[in-house]
């Protein structure tokens, strides 16, 4: 595009001053043969493009001259433009050149001894000055004068006369009566602000507890007993509290007008403030008009979606509460399902709403959309599953909040069942967080199902040698439940006979119970009376492991099961045969006697 716009410039040099040749002659030279024919030969399709067809010769013009176009630099002084720099000089930039020339003229608005009068513009030849008397203050040359589509001449007078009446203003401004003047307007200016804004404050505060006030007594504003100031009440309050702001916000932004207007150095900042603010509400006015169609259908959305759970709610709860049933339907599947409902009814409005959102069509917005659909779907797979598990664990019904379970090794009470997570207390006062999806692949023991009707049953084992009878046994140990605390005596415990081992028997006690949060305690005292009870009747508590030398013609039944004639053997000792076999003799040449002797053991 710089290439294009040095040859049009340099074939606008040539119309003007030079001849054809002679300036072609001096392109060929300053930019090389090869530059200059890809010129010519742009030149020429652009000519050929534009013969063709009308609108693409328009198209091209336009092209050509956004490519040379040059707005200009403004040359400020007081922070407002006054005139234009367009072309480099002698190295300075545009901009240097603007900042150089506003310094000259604000020293030209200070010194007072210079007369306005003085300042005239000469023509140079190649370039015009503008001096005030002997002082130049700027330069235009001739890109000056074809970027501002003027004569050079003409130009030069009309940038004197401008700095004329620039210097004749800045004098007027800049003196002493007129600072001390501005700032008296702007202490009075500062002093009515602060006045406003505090009978602003007091009128708000005076105002909201008026109606607040009328809002409690309700009034006679009622529609079918119903006092319309309940529903009414939060949503203007609402509207004044805005209202109050936006107020604020305009004496504030007045007052900063008004006040910077009074001094000449922020004068113009004053209006380009001004100017910005308006001209963005305008703006900012047009896109909401044209925008009303979308915020009609959104307002609309809103509205449905605000009914929809309103019935939602109202439904379920009467479900929750049993003023409605259905077949097949628990109660208590009515609050996660509502929930469950409400997250449905929200995305589906989340949806619908989404194209007609302000900005949804943008870059930004969409990237922001993908980057947190990523987000969501690599961080929350695990939390999904047990969002999943804690779905089927509620439609499951395998335990409700406040009910006494296992779930693995925990034991306790269910004091919380969220969709993740569930919690239970257990006996020793933990508080234990046990995510659905392990609670659905593991085991779950509801105690308090079961409490509720007959009750539920806890067992314990001990184990007696064969010597005590077992009827006895049985006997000791239901009578040591029944002595126990919250063991219910209807169904009455019972004993089970778990196992015959080598040495003893294994009992195995059976209790119901309506408390099964107890059952610390109830082991605990169950244990202490089966102890007593036993002690009481004479039975040992333990599982004998010995040997003994014992007559094996005795019989092992006992003694209840035998007949009164049932007498039992004596112990016999009987001769034995060695006459086959050495005898010894001991010491003293003594032999023993092999008489046989018969006597009982005793």
């Amino acid at each position: 595009m710089t290439f294009v716009s040095r040859i049009l410039v340099l074939s606008q040099q040539v119309l003007s001053q030079e001849s054809l040749a002679a300036q072609l002659r001096r392109g060929l030279r300053r930019i090389g043969r090869a530059r200059a024919a890809c010129a010519l030969l742009s030149i020429f399709i652009v000519t050929c493009a534009a013969g063709s067809d009308d609108g693409k010769e328009k198209s091209s013009v336009e092209g050509a001259s956004a490519a040379i176009e040059n707005t200009g630099t403004p040359v400020e002084v007081d922070g407002r433009p006054i005139l234009l720099v367009y072309a480099p000089i002698g190295g300075f930039t545009p901009q240097e050149r603007a900042e150089a020339i506003g310094q000259r003229i604000i020293s030209l608005g200070k010194n007072r001894i210079i007369q306005v009068e003085s300042i005239h513009a000469e023509d140079r030849g190649t370039w015009t000055e503008i001096l005030a008397g002997k002082d130049r203050i700027m330069g235009i040359t001739q890109a000056d004068a074809m970027g501002a589509e003027r004569a050079r001449a003409d130009l030069a007078a009309e940038y004197a006369e401008i700095i004329r009446q620039v210097v004749v203003q800045y004098r007027v401004d800049h003196t002493l009566r007129h600072l001390i003047w501005g700032t008296m307007y702007a202490i009075l200016a500062t002093a009515a602000c602060l006045a406003l804004i505090v009978g602003l404050f007091w009128f708000r505060k005076r105002f909201r507890k008026r109606l607040e006030a009328r809002l409690i007594q309700g009034g006679p504003a009622q529609i079918k007993g119903v006092r319309i100031g309940h529903y009414l009440g939060p949503p203007l309050l609402m509207i004044i509290h805005a209202a109050f702001w936006i107020v604020l916000l305009a004496m504030l932004q007045a007052y900063g007008t008004v006040v910077l207007r009074f001094f000449p150095s922020t004068k113009y900042t004053s209006s380009q403030v001004t100017n910005w603010l308006f001209s963005e509400l305008a703006a900012l006015g047009k896109n909401v008009i044209a925008y009303t169609p979308n915020l009609i259908l959104l307002a609309f959305v809103c509205l449905i979606t605000s009914y929809l759970m309103k019935v939602n709610q109202y439904f379920f709860g009467e479900l929750r509460d049993g003023k409605i049933s259905i077949r097949g339907f628990y109660p208590d599947w009515a609050e996660p399902t509502a929930n469950l409902v409400r997250t449905l009814i929200l995305v589906a409005s989340v949806i619908i709403a989404f194209p007609y959102l302000p900005g949804s069509q943008s870059p930004a917005f969409k990237s922001i959309s993908v980057f947190i659909g990523v987000l969501l779907s690599l961080g929350s797979t695990s939390a999904v599953a047990h969002g999943v598990a804690g779905t089927i664990l509620t439609y499951m019904r395998a335990f409700q909040v406040g009910d006494f379970v296992r779930i693995g090794s925990d034991v306790g009470e269910v004091i919380e069942k969220t969709l993740l997570v569930t919690r239970i207390c257990t006996q020793k006062n933990e508080v234990v967080t046990i995510p659905n999806g392990t609670v659905l692949g593991g085991v779950v023991v509801n105690y308090s199902a079961e409490a509720r009707k007959l009750g539920v049953i806890f067992h314990t084992v001990a184990t007696i040698g064969y010597s005590a009878p077992w009827r006895q046994v049985h006997d000791l140990l239901i009578s040591a439940a029944l002595a126990t605390r919250d063991v219910l005596h209807d169904p009455p415990p019972f004993v089970l006979q778990t196992a015959l081992n080598d040495f003893y028997v294994s009992y195995e006690l059976n209790a119901y119970t309506a408390k099964p949060r107890n059952m610390l305690n109830i082991y605990s005292d169950l244990h202490q009376n089966i102890q007593d009870k036993f002690n009481e009747a004479g039975v040992e508590i333990n599982s004998p492991h010995y040997a003994s030398l014992r007559d094996g013609n005795e019989t092992t039944i006992p003694q209840s099961y035998l007949s009164r004639e049932y007498r039992r053997p004596a112990f016999e000792v009987r001769q034995v045969d060695r006459s086959s076999t050495p005898v010894s003799s001991d010491a003293e040449g003594k032999k023993v006697d092999s008489a046989v002797q018969d006597y009982e053991a005793v």
